[in-house]
């Protein structure tokens, strides 16, 4: 069993829909968003830099083998990449997403080759299974994982996996049907790449095989610094809930259907 840390789940997750968000800006004094009863700058949004992680944030440590980290990491740098997009934030609906180049993003997708399926298949059995271990729910699909790699100068900037913020309205719009986000991280031994949670000021520096598991709205909004020294590989994967409305006509056509077997 992979070495976890935990949040205390005080309060059952809230995964949005269809209806728009406003801002998550709680200020110190605020009830703690988790249902803690605490206020929010002692509770989730403490200062301290060594803490529990924020409510609905999940990280473990040695989540795969050590040696198939370096394994799949010694792969990957045979391996060609391509340049990555971002949503354009103006131009995407729920019916049709636009990407973009964006130099908010310099990062680039691993092209797998012959071990793509070995790959996405790892990614798709943790996400089930850390899916009802940890949130208690099940999936009805998950995105085929990207493997990501940073290099020299590579980041991403402050971002919400499944929402855009409108200047206009001011308020949060879901543009795409995601509800979990998970990253597994193969390498370290590099320098910068932190990943920082910033509405909660937490950082959490990327061991060589842990997994982090959070909700994909703008609450959990995050950025991965600029890595200064190496190479960083991070795969990730993003999952739509069962039971939560969606948004658009037809699923990501990187989905994978979960099923489920009876009882």
């Amino acid at each position: 069993m992979p070495a976890t840390i935990e949040s205390d789940q005080a309060a059952p997750l809230i995964f949005k829909s269809t209806e728009d968000m406003d801002g998550f800006n709680p200020g110190p004094d605020d009830t703690c968003f988790c249902g803690s009863g605490k206020p929010f700058a002692s509770c989730c949004g403490a200062p301290d830099f060594v803490r529990p992680p924020p409510y609905g944030l999940f990280m473990f440590e040695n989540f795969i083998d050590s040696q198939l980290a370096r394994e799949m990491t010694e792969y990957a740098d045979q391996c060609d990449g391509q340049p990555l997009m971002m949503i354009d934030e103006t131009l995407s609906t729920p019916d049709k997403i636009v990407k973009v180049q964006d130099q908010r993003r310099i990062t680039e997708r691993v092209q797998l080759g012959r071990r793509n399926k070995e790959f996405q298949d790892m990614m798709g059995e943790a996400f089930i299974a850390l899916a009802e271990r940890c949130v208690g729910v099940k999936l009805d699909w998950y995105e085929a994982p990207d493997l990501m790699r940073y290099r020299e100068g590579g980041h991403y900037e402050r971002h919400a996996d499944s929402q855009n913020w409108d200047e206009e309205t001011k308020k949060w719009h879901k543009v795409i049907d995601r509800d979990l986000s998970m990253l597994i991280y193969l390498n370290d031994g590099y320098e910068g790449g932190e990943l920082t949670f910033n509405n909660f000021d937490y950082i959490i520096r990327p061991r060589a095989a842990a997994a982090v598991l959070f909700p994909s709205d703008h609450r959990y909004l995050h950025q991965a610094h600029v890595v200064t020294k190496g190479v960083r590989y991070a795969m990730v994967s993003w999952a739509s809930v069962k039971g939560v409305p969606k948004i658009t006509p037809q699923p990501s056509e990187k989905a994978v259907f979960v099923e489920y077997k009876p009882g």
